[in-house]
């Protein structure tokens, strides 16, 4: 009798913990936010009653949408074996305590880059800007000469490979002024 009590209690101070936590939420085609949920116990409904799925993802978990209520839609992020569809909310659950738990900031910097990368290209918007083509046709151009005497050749071939690799370097730097870090 005294054990069911303590169970008991012990889940009325769960009922009572509504300390509000950090989240990482994603909607389609948008990158993640941080969110702060006041309020737990409504999420945990809001799991029951939508039927959400949760899905372990590296130490934390992904809140969304049942796979079998999405239908052809656009995914969110592409996981190894499987997407997301529809909005989603990434939080920690301690195992020990069965308690959700927020996010630390290291946490929301590295999952919101990891996000990004899991999200599906062509929804994703990027402020890529054209690269351009006139130094790929000089580099070009100047490996195709073709000169009779060895010599020359030579000469020729040290210089169109140091202009190409100079021409390499010059397309990095652009595109890392640019934003890209590919």
């Amino acid at each position: 009798m005294k054990h069911k009590k303590h169970y008991k209690n012990n889940n009325i101070d769960k009922l009572k913990n509504n300390a509000p936590i950090r989240v990482l939420y994603k909607t389609t085609g948008q990158p993640p936010e941080t969110k702060i949920i006041d309020n737990v116990s409504r999420l945990k409904k809001a799991i029951v009653k939508r039927k959400l799925d949760i899905i372990p993802y590296e130490e934390l978990y992904i809140i969304c949408n049942n796979r079998k209520s999405v239908s052809k839609a656009i995914p969110n992020i592409v996981l190894t074996f499987s997407s997301v569809y529809g909005d989603l909310i990434l939080v920690g659950i301690d195992k020990k305590e069965r308690e959700f738990k927020g996010l630390s900031q290291e946490d929301i910097i590295w999952y919101s880059q990891d996000l990004m990368n899991k999200s599906t290209n062509n929804t994703l918007p990027t402020n890529k800007k054209p690269i351009n083509k006139k130094n790929t046709t000089v580099y070009e151009r100047e490996i195709e000469k073709d000169n009779s005497s060895s010599k020359s050749l030579a000469f020729d071939f040290e210089r169109a490979l140091i202009s190409v690799l100079m021409s390499i370097e010059m397309t990095l730097s652009t595109l890392l002024r640019n934003g890209d870090k590919k």
